[in-house]
């Protein structure tokens, strides 16, 4: 979902009354005051036991990401009327529920002809100062083709604009750009806004790729206060609440994950030595990692990414080179991420939907195993 209309938006300032002349919906608000945020629910997988494998790329230790792929938007008002055509606030568009005129105190349903992306092609032209008030669905989830340009690296970093990677479906290497030579490319995994690949590469790659757009989410407080770790485990359980609340339309439930992705935080720790390449880390999605550190024989011993190791998905470091034995520090910066674990209010109140007041738990795992 996107916002491709200025429909609904004023230029006065929030605490200016509502009124007449500056009509603030609470998703207004939402879109201007609320944090970005990726929404979703941690189901089990469809896999039979005797087939699940440690390293499947759809799924985590037989848990996969759900996410809810439409959206209703009711009672907007279009933000345009050009002849024809009725532009949305939002899109792409998936489906109209209804659509009428707004005309001296009457409803006249208007019969569309064809549904676009950005808007909707009616079976006559309308005077552009008409008023057209709609019920529709758009699309939370889309599929794209993008463009990433390797640098000797093994990873493959997007330019998506407030969009996150939640899968990836095909990619190729493009070996002649003038032929359209292109070869298809295994890749390791991705994270929010990267695919990593099995080995370092140069050069422009396409992808077709499922994102999702995030959505806005207003808290009251934010606090994460003393950690307690299980005994002989690097998992720590943060403890604290926040009061949250998100627009009208989205289905939630009790056990859904929130992870806000403008704010981090930075932790540092110590990695005990295991055998393989990968550690995994207790705090996630990785957002950047600062620092590893070891101690040898001539002192401490910092580690380059993209030399020594690699970010492998959203919770693990890959190792490139030999891992320190003795184990080491690692300094790095995570989203922080959410349960939720009650509703304020069990219903709507009215004949409406309007926003859901919910509390969440901080949780350490972006896939949502510890509870």
């Amino acid at each position: 979902m996107n916002k491709i209309g200025p429909g609904g938006e004023t230029p006065f300032p929030i605490p200016t009354k509502p009124n007449v002349f500056t009509p603030l919906r609470n998703e207004e608000l939402l879109e201007r005051r609320g944090e970005s945020a990726l929404w979703f629910r941690m189901s089990p997988c469809p896999c039979p036991q005797q087939d699940r494998v440690p390293d499947c790329k759809l799924c985590y230790e037989g848990e996969i990401r759900t996410f809810q792929e439409d959206l209703e938007i009711y009672e907007e008002i279009s933000w345009k009327v050009d002849g024809n055509r009725v532009y949305t606030r939002y899109g792409p568009i998936e489906s109209v529920k209804s659509i009428s005129l707004l005309a001296r105190g009457e409803t006249k349903p208007l019969v569309i002809k064809k549904i676009n992306d950005s808007f909707i092609e009616l079976d006559s032209d309308l005077p552009y100062y008409y008023q057209v008030q709609l019920d529709y669905k758009v699309k939370l989830v889309e599929t794209i083709a993008i463009e990433m340009v390797g640098n000797n690296e093994h990873l493959l970093i997007s330019n998506l604009s407030n969009r996150y990677i939640i899968g990836v479906e095909e990619l190729y290497h493009v070996e002649d750009e003038k032929s359209f030579n292109q070869r298809k490319v295994d890749w390791k995994s991705f994270n929010l806004n990267s695919i990593t690949l099995n080995e370092r590469t140069s050069g422009k790659y396409r992808a077709k790729v499922k994102v999702i757009n995030p959505v806005k989410v207003a808290y009251k407080t934010f606090t994460i206060e003393k950690r307690q770790g299980l005994s002989s485990s690097l998992v720590q359980l943060p403890d604290g609440e926040i009061l949250a609340v998100m627009g009208s339309g989205y289905k939630m439930g009790e056990g859904d994950i929130i992870t806000l992705l403008f704010s981090t935080v930075r932790h540092s720790q110590f990695v005990p030595f295991k055998a393989g390449n990968f550690d995994r880390l207790p705090f996630t999605p990785i957002s950047d990692v600062n620092k590893i550190i070891s101690k040898d024989t001539r002192g401490l011993k910092e580690y380059k990414q993209g030399i020594d190791f690699v970010i492998f998905g959203d919770s693990r470091i890959q190792w490139l080179t030999d891992k320190p034995r003795d184990g080491y520090t690692i300094i790095y910066d995570y989203h922080p991420t959410f349960r939720v674990t009650g509703f304020v209010e069990g219903g709507s109140g009215e004949d409406r939907p309007k926003p859901r007041q919910f509390k969440m738990k901080a949780i350490p795992s972006f896939h949502g195993n510890y509870k």
